[in-house]
């Protein structure tokens, strides 16, 4: 009796003590019983091997060769074209002609002709004809 009350244990475990009073069973498969719940730490796909950024890594040399291999072989440095957003056919733009001179021509014309569209610092385009 503690205090004219009747003391019992509960289980062997200290009354109000938080935390699990057994430690956690296992399961076969490398599965954690937590709550009654398995917990796996291996995922589909997932073959137990480390990953690739796992230890030392690359050296930086190499690491600048793989991704100069993957812009080689995914088109990077390859020239693309762009053009002005605004589609309208009577807009004027510069162009440098093959002589060096700049001009102003409306978009159509510009798009008839064989030209590479380039764009300012400030934003502006304008198109440089190319030798056809």
């Amino acid at each position: 009796m503690i205090n004219g009350q009747a003391y019992v244990p509960i289980g062997g475990a200290v009354a109000g003590a938080p935390g699990q009073p057994y430690p956690p069973q296992m399961m076969p498969g490398g599965y954690a019983m937590v709550n009654g719940a398995p917990v796996p730490f291996m995922t589909p796909g997932n073959d137990g091997k480390a990953p690739d950024v796992g230890g030392p890594g690359r050296t930086p040399n190499e690491e600048m060769l793989r991704q100069i291999q993957f812009a080689h072989d995914n088109k990077l440095f390859e020239p693309q074209d762009f053009k002005p957003g605004d589609d309208d056919p009577s807009r004027f733009y510069y162009v440098r002609e093959l002589d060096g001179n700049w001009t102003q021509r409306n978009r159509f014309t510009i798009d008839t002709l064989s030209c590479r569209w380039y764009v300012t610092d400030e934003g502006w385009f304008y198109a440089v004809r190319l030798p056809d």
